[in-house]
């Protein structure tokens, strides 16, 4: 998300890029929204770029009716990551908007493909890191190819959740089992 202002007014971003890996061209597309800071929450009205992107991007995914809601609330850093994480492509067009006197068009995702991936075991690792921010850090970091953050810290962090009952002894096991296959 990125705070910027417009006409002295504070309003929130944020960006999708698109990549055509066919014809290697990127798009970058900027997404105006309401953000809640205290819940990490954007939304989406109904006839908006944001309810059009989520509510087909949904529907490609999960065979959902479209427009059936009237607004959408997502937590934001869920979402992005869980898109990063889980879809591996999409097909998207560029749609007329609802509102006659917009100046952009929306996207709608007309074709979704998941990662396939061991679900059960991904679910376990994203399950801690999303109790504690530091094993979070640190596995998205692994996942990234990135060194700085590595192993060790994961099982310390673990071991500190483990010592203060935040999680039980077979989860700090099967954490670890699961950060042995990394």
């Amino acid at each position: 998300m990125k705070k910027r202002q417009v006409k002295k007014t504070d309003i929130d971003e944020f960006y999708v890029i698109i990549t055509d890996h066919k014809n290697e061209q990127i798009w970058i597309c900027g997404f105006t929204t309401s953000y809640y800071p205290e819940s990490g929450n954007i939304y989406g009205e109904k006839g908006g770029r944001v309810y059009t992107l989520i509510d087909s991007l949904n529907h490609a995914l999960n065979n959902t009716p479209l427009n059936k809601e009237n607004s959408y609330s997502i937590n934001f850093d869920v979402f992005r990551r869980n898109i990063n994480e889980n879809v591996e492509k999409v097909k998207i067009k560029a749609v007329q908007s609802w509102n006659p006197n917009a100046k952009d068009c929306n996207l709608e995702v007309v074709d979704a493909a998941t990662v396939e991936t061991d679900d059960k075991e991904t679910s376990k690792m994203n399950m801690l890191a999303d109790k504690n921010p530091a094993i979070k850090t640190a596995y998205e970091n692994l996942k990234g190819r990135n060194k700085e953050i590595n192993k060790k810290t994961i099982a310390f962090e673990l071991k500190l959740m483990l010592d203060n009952e935040d999680i039980i002894k077979t989860e700090f096991k099967d954490a670890l089992k699961e950060l042995d296959k990394l």
